[in-house]
């Protein structure tokens, strides 16, 4: 049986720019298709075979096609957890609460005691998200009185056997602060490499990671595919073997406090990147998680995953996307750049001196208010916010108590591209 596709004739792709520049009548091809990013990454509106070298393409290193859907704990006895993997949930409320189901995962946040202990009953998986670097970028301060301490804290946690992974690597805020996606990469790689060299590479195995996905949807996808690339390269480089895991959650840079419903969307789209990425771990806020967040709300969000999951059968597919044209060549490009910023940190004393002397700051300020300039000019446009607003809405103004702290040096702070507008309205 003859193949349908020999009946065609093949277009090759500088036939295809011919007919286009023809289209055109006059304009330059490069100028009115081609467009430019904030990562350097030039995106062209056709991709061939001819743009991937499919000789160094190599499996995504991810072995489940599974990932786990995870919601924050309410405190609420009808909270309904049937379909859920897990909890994010706080350390305080473990300590008050014995009713949560053993199989559940529970991801533990530390409360201002810094306390691990206590845990050692509750038989479920357990992950810590403690962070002593990522405390430190974003507060200027250590999370304890001092250096010492933060570092015997690490210490106690990764030989504590109750906790499956005991280090979180909190990239999640350089997404949030307003970094490109590839300097999310670079400084997430470089975070990540001051812990293996200063406790050494065997801790590679009690970390997992923390990344937020925002709208730029294949953008995102090609962020965290390119990660567990560049993390499986630098692990080789220590010559450990050692999986990432990859724990998703939704940007908070783009949300609003405007026409708040918008926020179901953004977080859809960004839940179907999370998971054609590859996450392991999803969760998903909720549309309302810039006020109280509601029971309604959380569960509206983990059920976004649910459809995505059983409807949507994307769970049956270790890497839908593999193969992609278009993917597979923003993510090789996205890990090319990546991994020139990271050296690029390392050669300036690694992480930790890069913060220091505010180098990381300028790199992921410059590109917040770039991208703040060109939201303020209805160049990157949030519906509801600077496109299709809602004359009628309006906004209760609440002050927030301003706390200034000692900091060594200038933190990195999240903030959302909407709070001008919404303080206007």
């Amino acid at each position: 049986m003859s193949n349908l596709f020999d009946e065609f004739n093949a277009i090759s792709e500088k036939e295809w720019k011919n007919k286009v520049q023809v289209e055109l009548k006059g304009l330059e091809y490069n100028e009115t298709l081609v467009w430019g990013t904030n990562d350097q990454i030039n995106v062209k509106p056709l991709y061939t075979k001819k743009d991937v070298n499919y000789s160094e393409i190599q499996p995504l290193p991810r072995k489940n096609s599974d990932w786990k859907i995870i919601s924050n704990y309410t405190e609420n006895d009808k909270q309904d957890y049937t379909f859920l993997y897990g909890y994010e949930i706080k350390y305080n409320q473990l300590k008050e609460n014995n009713n949560i189901p053993n199989y559940l995962d529970l991801f533990i946040n530390l409360d201002e005691t810094n306390s691990i202990d206590g845990l050692e009953e509750l038989k479920n998986l357990k992950y810590l998200n403690l962070d002593i670097f990522g405390f430190y970028a974003q507060n200027g301060l250590w999370q304890t009185e001092t250096k010492d301490e933060a570092f015997d804290l690490v210490k106690k946690a990764i030989t504590n056997p109750n906790f499956e992974k005991a280090i979180a690597i909190q990239g999640e805020v350089y997404q949030n602060t307003g970094a490109t996606h590839v300097q999310q990469l670079a400084i997430t790689l470089a975070h990540a490499v001051e812990y293996l060299e200063k406790f050494g590479p065997e801790i590679a195995d009690k970390m997992y990671f923390r990344f937020a996905v925002g709208s730029n949807y294949f953008f995102e996808i090609a962020k965290l595919r390119a990660f567990r690339f560049l993390w499986k390269l630098i692990l080789d480089l220590y010559n450990v073997e050692s999986e990432a895991v990859v724990y998703t959650t939704n940007s908070l840079r783009n949300k609003s406090k405007l026409d708040r419903y918008n926020n179901v969307i953004r977080t859809s789209v960004e839940a179907n990147a999370a998971i054609l990425g590859g996450s392991d771990i999803i969760n998903i806020q909720s549309y309302d998680s810039l006020y109280e967040t509601t029971d309604f709300g959380l569960e509206l969000a983990a059920k976004q995953q649910l459809l995505l999951q059983k409807e949507s059968n994307l769970d049956q597919f270790t890497d839908p996307v593999a193969g992609s044209f278009y993917i597979e060549s923003l993510t090789n490009q996205m890990a090319d750049n990546a991994l020139e910023l990271f050296k690029t940190i390392q050669n300036a004393g690694g992480f930790i001196k890069a913060l220091e002397n505010e180098t990381i700051q300028d790199f992921i300020y410059t590109s917040a208010k770039k991208e703040q300039k060109e939201f303020d000019t209805n160049e990157i446009n949030l519906v509801g916010v600077n496109k299709f607003k809602n004359p009628d809405e309006k906004l209760e103004i609440v002050k927030k108590e301003k706390v200034v702290k000692p900091a060594l040096f200038v933190p990195i702070v999240p903030s959302r591209l909407a709070e001008k507008i919404e303080k206007n309205s």
